[in-house]
């Protein structure tokens, strides 16, 4: 019997390693073609951003000779500039010149990141239920067209933040992990409609010393999503399969939303208009009495005191989404963890664009933010 089994395991590795998949990918055979990314909505600015997408057999410069850029506003024609790209911005710990590829502090990271990009924009007022026309020529290229309609604005009407304290085994250790569970209510929402979710927060810190010194540090970021509140088996099937996914247009290409940050979700996952999910960023405020050595390095016994007071503060922003971005996304998505296609095991799942002659995506959203909400102490433990 052991000796069977050795045969089928043999037989089944040549016939696994034998398999070939092949595919022509469709429109990439010969000629290059535009690839473009305009996430337009209620900001200050829309950004375009023109690629080339390179034909297998094609050569030429990575980046195409856009020759006119047209984006209508209810049919109206918008101002279009050029972005000029400003001086790289100075820190005095890192050498960065304009051609450098070190590595680099966040601003300075983003400016190359705008560097290596192809960006157009306008200031034009854009508001929910607008309807755009984008249209993109570049020499020696097929035009490519686009249209989208901008999404009416959520209406938010609570917003619940318990801080949790959750005891974590892990083998032979335990630990306690703080988070933040929301709550937040919205109104009219419907199963046809997609929505995105978005926490910035800001943490301010004052130490005060003994002696009458005093000093501060503030930083600001976005708390990540983890997953739906709640217990039970039904939670984790839902998150599981697919309940939120993280909006991956920024990590390519700039736009005004600062998508990053962003997680999407279905109208018809949405309970009761009650969007609840756990974020894994703890923001606190509390002050905080500490006794420290005065000489660490001496070991000398006297000590004095340092009074941290930490203020923290949050906002939701909700946004109402347009198809076509949510599906530019679930499908950016599904690409970054198709862990069977990495290894050979599957074909590639597919991508979305919406761009008619090229590939890209022209979304549309419109955001809704809350004031800034001081954060609530720290729970006994």
């Amino acid at each position: 019997m052991k000796q069977r089994l050795i045969y089928i395991f043999i037989f089944l590795c040549c016939c696994l390693s034998g398999c070939e998949y092949y595919f022509e990918p469709e429109g990439l055979d010969k000629d290059s073609k535009l690839y473009v990314q305009c996430i337009a909505g209620n900001t200050d600015r829309t950004y375009i951003n023109i690629q080339k997408a390179m034909g297998i057999n094609s050569g030429g410069d990575i980046m195409p000779d856009v020759e006119s850029v047209s984006l209508k506003v209810n049919g109206r024609e918008c101002a279009i500039e050029k972005f000029v790209l400003p001086d790289p911005p100075e820190n005095p710990y890192y050498a960065a010149t304009k051609t450098s590829l070190i590595i680099l502090p966040q601003e300075q990271e983003e400016y190359y990141t705008l560097k290596r990009y192809n960006l157009w924009y306008t200031d034009a007022p854009i508001k929910d239920s607008d309807q755009l026309t984008l249209e993109v020529k570049a020499k020696g290229m097929e035009a490519v067209s686009a249209t989208a309609s901008v999404p009416q604005k959520v209406v938010i009407q609570d917003v619940k933040a318990t801080p949790k304290i959750t005891t974590v085994a892990d083998f032979d250790v335990t630990y306690k992990e703080k988070s933040m569970s929301f709550d937040v209510r919205i109104a009219d929402v419907s199963p046809d409609d997609y929505y995105g979710v978005r926490i910035p927060i800001e943490v301010n810190t004052t130490y005060t010393y003994e002696d009458g010194r005093s000093e501060s540090h503030s930083y600001s970021a976005y708390a990540g999503i983890i997953n739906r509140s709640g217990s039970g088996v039904m939670d984790e099937i839902q998150n599981a399969t697919g309940d939120w996914t993280p909006a991956l247009y920024n990590n390519y290409f700039i736009d005004s939303f600062g998508s990053r940050n962003m997680y999407l979700i279905p109208g018809n996952r949405i309970r009761d208009g009650h969007i609840q999910f756990d974020c894994n960023a703890y923001f606190s405020s509390e002050s905080i009495r500490q006794t420290y050595d005065l000489d660490p390095e001496t070991g000398l016994a006297s000590t004095s005191y340092v009074v941290i007071s930490i203020k923290g503060s949050y906002k939701v922003e909700v946004f109402r989404v347009s198809p076509e971005f949510f599906r530019y996304n679930k499908a950016q998505s599904m690409l970054e963890n198709n862990d069977l296609a990495s290894v050979g095991l599957s074909p590639s799942t597919f991508s979305y664009t919406n761009v008619k002659g090229g590939f890209g995506v022209l979304g549309t959203l419109t955001g809704t933010s809350t004031p800034w909400y001081q954060a609530p102490a720290e729970p006994e433990q």
